[in-house]
């Protein structure tokens, strides 16, 4: 890998984490189009979504993928809503359960989440009458995530309230 590479690569991270934190969430529409993007001569093809369900309550994390560039708002439209994972490949997690996804990259130039719907009631399992969500989150290939690598979205509880983080490797 070239250092003006990862010179790009550490600079798009740099500029999505801090979208990130000054708007809640990064939205970057920057295609990709070199073919040696993942070095080492064969170019990667695949993307892993891991989903993490830290908390005592069963989880739709509401996954949002799509296969060109989009807003937000475009992103979180019902048809693009992934949900072939977790129980029943409902697109659901159990309590502190996880799974993952591994995608063509092809299928995923955005991916995000509007922070997860926490179930609640007094088992924690009614999705209808939600306890919370967590954060919206959005990404995008090539600028937060790169082909090859994966995104971990971890849902958690903190105090009364719900989180939604997530990390990028690489």
């Amino acid at each position: 890998m070239s250092i003006r590479k990862v010179s790009r690569r550490a600079a798009s991270a740099a500029l999505a984490t801090i979208l990130a934190v000054v708007f809640g969430c990064s939205v970057a529409l920057v295609p990709n189009n070199d073919p040696n993007a993942g070095g080492g001569g064969v170019a990667p093809t695949t993307l892993t979504i891991n989903i993490i369900n830290a908390t005592g309550n069963t989880l739709d994390p509401e996954i949002f993928v799509s296969a060109g560039p989009v807003s937000a708002d475009q992103l979180f439209a019902a048809g693009n809503k992934f949900t072939a994972f977790g129980v029943g490949r409902l697109g659901l997690i159990a309590r502190r359960d996880g799974d993952s996804i591994t995608l063509d990259c092809s299928q995923v130039r955005v991916i995000g989440t509007p922070g997860g719907t926490f179930g609640g009631g007094t088992d924690g399992n009614d999705l209808t009458n939600p306890a919370g969500t967590g954060r919206q989150i959005v990404l995008t290939q090539d600028l937060s995530v790169f082909c090859g690598g994966s995104v971990t979205f971890r849902y958690s509880q903190s105090g009364s309230g719900f989180t939604t983080t997530f990390t990028v490797d690489p």
